[in-house]
């Protein structure tokens, strides 16, 4: 194991209260000469010669450091060159107009007073896969503004907190968190591992954010980027990335796809600064969940395995369910990497199977879907029941984008082969009762894709504008009724315990038939209640239509009563208000269900069981 899993208590730096000092240390063991530059205003600069001990680190104490001093250091590299850098263990960045550059921050760690001791305790006593997981998945810095002016952490609190409980969500998931060097990144070409994006604010106002978010019961999960990190970003000797920082490789492999470069885990200056990371923003900042970027390029490449990395993760994952109890470490992992969460000690994973299976089968014309329906319908299911994975349904950014004059990722376009607006939206109401009702341990839904808008996140962002175009939210619009419907499965699938207490464990299948392409399950037994799912991907309806129950369900003969609890056909979603199931019948001598099933429609029944 490694010696100091949490490098930010010992270094960048340290404000101490009893004798209001500052200590700056730097690991940095090639360098011949480092200083701390202290920035006053504009270009006015204070030099600090830092020492060398014996453990390779540079240090020194001062008392002309506040919380507050802005800093950078000034590193004569390993080649002779002078080099003005941010902290790599920055706790706060800002942004100098002056000087054009991203300048480091003295933060006093502890001067924020947090008010979450409910949540915390908690969760430290509860198994979270025990519990509803509904993720919005949200950009800070373009959610509810554009990313060239964006808001405050502060500012977003309320009204997310607000639109988180309107619409049923208990957890957000945010990217872009991460300090990185362009506004208009996506947020994944990281500077900085320990500094939150200076463009919607600083440390103690996010650590505001996350605290109300906790009080109101929401959870917050954070997506980190543990791959591949920032290349160069020089601009008159200065840079802000973390490649030769003393001159030399501390912690670059290769370069990456993305044009950045892969981290080098046979290093263990690598493993350290990384497991810090992930440490602090748990320790420091409360965070309930980190979802792990791009795993697959990082245990794997070009047909080989990285066993550093694997060591990596496995010690990681350990680490965090050891001391943060009620944590949970989530992979995205693309390319069906076996068994992550017993090979790696992730408790989740994205089901990529899912959405992509189910955005192509959304592709697909209604009367070509049943060639698909084994691969992308049952295959599927079987894979999310059987699987020795727990997974999560997304319908993430990833999903949607792909570039700022690229629009067929959108979901509105997936259905574009409907004959009408009207078949369209019944089509996506089908697609989110589809994600929201499989068999799966939670869903996540990005922002924008609640209300089906027209053009992507990115190519809003692109134009200047908020990344949600908020005049479809709530409205009378197809758009807006779409919202409501996925809002009321929200709710329903947080009332149905069914839904999430056992996940794809209480999955099993009542009927299905490819030529209607109709399907149905169940979702579990609670309380001698038991939810069973109905889903018609065909636009044909049925006024009376029989599903044949299984011979082998040891709970048919205490069926007392079925009654339909939700349907996407409602008016109020847009639906056409016909079909509707004011009482479903059981033949228990032909062993069948008889209900009316809208077209390209879900509907969801409760069976009390005597």
């Amino acid at each position: 194991m490694m010696s100091h899993l949490k490098l930010y208590e010992i270094r960048g730096a340290q404000f101490n209260h009893e004798n209001q000092t500052t200590r700056f240390c730097l690991y940095a063991p090639n360098a011949r000469n480092v200083y701390v530059i202290l920035i006053a205003y504009g270009f006015q600069q204070y030099r600090l010669e830092m020492v060398k001990n014996h453990e390779n680190l540079w240090e020194i104490v001062t008392d002309k450091a506040p919380p507050g001093q802005r800093y950078l250091y000034l590193i004569n590299d390993f080649r002779g060159r002078e080099k003005l850098r941010i902290d790599p263990i920055s706790f706060s960045v800002v942004s100098n107009r002056l000087t054009r550059q991203v300048q480091s921050v003295v933060h006093d760690e502890h001067a924020y007073v947090w008010n979450d001791q409910n949540w915390m305790r908690r969760r430290s006593q509860t198994n979270p896969l025990k519990l509803p997981l509904s993720i919005y998945e949200i950009q800070p810095k373009s959610w509810k503004s554009s990313v060239y002016w964006p808001m405050n952490y502060r500012q977003l609190t309320f009204d997310l907190i607000n639109y988180c409980l309107e619409m049923g969500f208990t957890h957000v998931e945010m990217y872009g968190i991460l300090e990185h060097t362009d506004r208009w990144e996506y947020g994944y070409q990281i500077s900085n591992y320990f500094a939150p994006s200076r463009f919607n604010g600083q440390c103690d106002d996010l650590k505001y954010l996350i605290d109300h978010l906790h009080q109101n019961n929401i959870g917050v999960i954070l997506d980190w980027v543990p791959t591949h990190f920032k290349h160069h970003h020089f601009f008159h000797g200065y840079s802000t990335s973390l490649h030769e920082y003393d001159g030399t490789d501390l912690y670059a492999n290769v370069p990456s796809q993305w044009s950045t470069l892969y981290f080098d885990f046979d290093k263990e200056e690598t493993r350290r600064l990384l497991f810090a990371s992930a440490l602090y923003f748990l320790d420091r900042l409360h965070f309930d969940g980190i979802r792990f970027d791009a795993v697959s390029q990082m245990i794997r490449r070009n047909q080989t395995d990285i066993p550093s990395a694997m060591t990596f993760l496995r010690e990681l994952n350990q680490t965090i369910h050891t001391h943060y109890p009620g944590v949970m470490c989530i992979a995205e992992e693309s390319e069906g990497y076996p068994n992550v969460n017993r090979a790696l000690n992730f408790d989740l994973k994205w089901n990529f199977g899912w959405s992509n299976n189910a955005r192509n089968f959304l592709r697909t014309p209604v009367t070509e879907r049943a060639g698909h329906w084994r691969e992308k319908i049952l295959d599927v299911l079987n894979c999310a029941r059987w699987s020795e994975d727990k997974m999560i349904c997304t319908v993430s950014h990833d999903d949607t984008e792909t570039g700022p004059f690229d629009s067929r990722n959108v979901l509105l376009n997936c259905a574009s082969h409907a004959r009408n607006e009207i078949e369209k939206f019944a089509d996506l109401r089908n697609f989110f009762a589809w994600q929201i009702c499989a068999p799966s341990r939670g869903h996540l839904i990005h922002m924008g894709d609640e209300i089906v808008q027209p053009m992507s996140w990115f190519q809003r962002c692109f134009r200047g504008k908020s990344s949600m175009d908020w005049s479809l939210s709530n409205s009378t619009s197809l758009h807006g009724r779409i919202q409501k419907c996925i809002q009321d499965l929200n709710h329903l699938y947080i009332r149905h315990r069914q839904f999430w207490e056992y996940g794809e464990e209480s999955y099993s299948l009542i009927y299905e038939y490819a030529p209607n392409l109709v399907i149905a399950y169940h979702r579990g037994i609670s309380n001698n209640y038991r939810i069973a799912v109905i889903h018609n991907f065909s636009d044909h309806g049925y006024r009376s239509y029989d599903i044949q129950l299984p011979k082998s369900d040891p709970n048919i003969e205490r069926i007392q009563h079925v009654k339909e609890i939700f349907n996407t056909n409602q008016l109020q979603y847009g639906g056409s208000g016909t079909f509707q199931n004011e009482r479903i019948e059981i033949d228990r001598n032909n062993m069948t269900l008889t209900v009316a099933l809208p077209p390209l429609s879900t509907i969801v029944l409760n069976e009390t069981l005597i």
